[in-house]
């Protein structure tokens, strides 16, 4: 699990410093690839962490979300960003998150919720999608120098959640170390008389 937001930062950076070497009349695409990606990302984290019934209705949705966002950029409405679908993609995403916490709630383990790698996760997830949702919802409504203002708090969620996806990186990195020593005593001593 970690791989996927290691492999998510490392392609964000990519996709963000080569931005203004794409050709102007392609970034509508590659705004609307961009929104796509992070939504797989997103998505993936929690088709591995929930229940098999769950996953089948996340394929679902996500094959709805990109038949729609095919359409939203076919039709050419996309301006400055693509709003709609990033807000689309963002009521997803929260559902998810809550569907996590539910069911997570649900089980009958008796370890806390943060504890568990996901919720680290999904708090970065809300934290950064609440508070950049209404900035990319009213991003086209907005003058430029309004946009300089609001978009730099956006990195304040940006930053907060990859705070959080590094604190969910070591959590899993205990939890996997944990669990290779308990594997390791469990080996039986054959070798010894």
């Amino acid at each position: 699990m970690p791989y996927i937001i290691v492999s998510y930062g490392i392609i964000c950076f990519f996709f963000i410093f080569f931005y203004y070497d794409i050709p102007k009349d392609a970034r509508k695409y590659f705004k609307t690839f961009y929104t796509f990606f992070e939504y797989v990302v997103f998505a993936s984290i929690f088709w591995f962490n929930v229940k098999e019934k769950a996953k089948r209705l996340i394929i679902l949705i996500s094959l709805f979300f990109f038949a729609f966002q095919i359409f939203y950029v076919l039709t050419g409405k996309v301006s400055r960003i693509d709003s709609i679908p990033i807000g689309v993609e963002t009521i997803i995403l929260i559902f998810y998150i809550f569907y996590f916490f539910y069911q997570y709630s649900k089980d009958d383990n008796n370890n806390f919720i943060y504890y568990h790698y996901a919720f680290w996760i999904s708090v970065g997830i809300l934290i950064y999608l609440g508070g950049s949702f209404f900035f990319f919802i009213l991003i086209d409504h907005l003058e430029k120098d309004e946009i300089a203002l609001f978009g730099n708090l956006t990195y304040v969620a940006e930053i907060i959640k990859n705070i959080l996806f590094a604190m969910s990186i070591y959590i899993y990195s205990k939890k996997f170390s944990k669990n290779q020593l308990q594997k390791q005593e469990n080996v039986p001593l054959l070798d010894h008389f």
